[in-house]
């Protein structure tokens, strides 16, 4: 009896493995950024998430604020990257309240800025792990 007691959850997994049940590695999550005015900033900043996550930029500021890793938006090339074969993305402008969502596919280090507010230093990076 106190064997079982040790493979109590061992033998839920066996079961689900010797059913063809697959179960998840972890669960994806979102993450939520703040995007402030004064002073200009994205936070958290840096952030680190998973393959398969999810990063909600929400403006709690009163100006319009963007989120972008295009390097051509960028007035310096290394303020703005992602990883090779990665998509770049560009929130648009987001007023007062409103949010962008953008999922994470491809491990490695994005950086990104707000083309409003990038001179006042609102950078950001973020740690994409497998």
């Amino acid at each position: 009896m106190k064997k079982m007691k040790l493979l109590g959850g061992g033998l839920l997994v066996i079961g689900a493995l010797t059913l063809g049940v697959t179960m998840p590695a972890f669960a994806a999550q979102t993450v939520e950024v703040k995007m402030f005015d004064t002073p200009a900033k994205f936070v958290p900043d840096p952030v680190k998430v998973k393959v398969g996550d999810t990063i909600k930029w929400v403006n709690k500021g009163d100006t319009i604020h963007t989120a972008t890793s295009d390097p051509s938006q960028a007035p310096d090339k290394s303020w703005a990257s992602v990883p090779a074969g990665a998509e770049t993305w560009d929130s648009g402008y987001l007023n007062s309240g409103e949010d962008f969502s953008y999922t994470f596919k491809v491990p490695g280090v994005y950086k990104y800025f707000c083309t409003t507010h990038v001179k006042e230093g609102m950078k950001g990076e973020i740690d994409v792990e497998k």
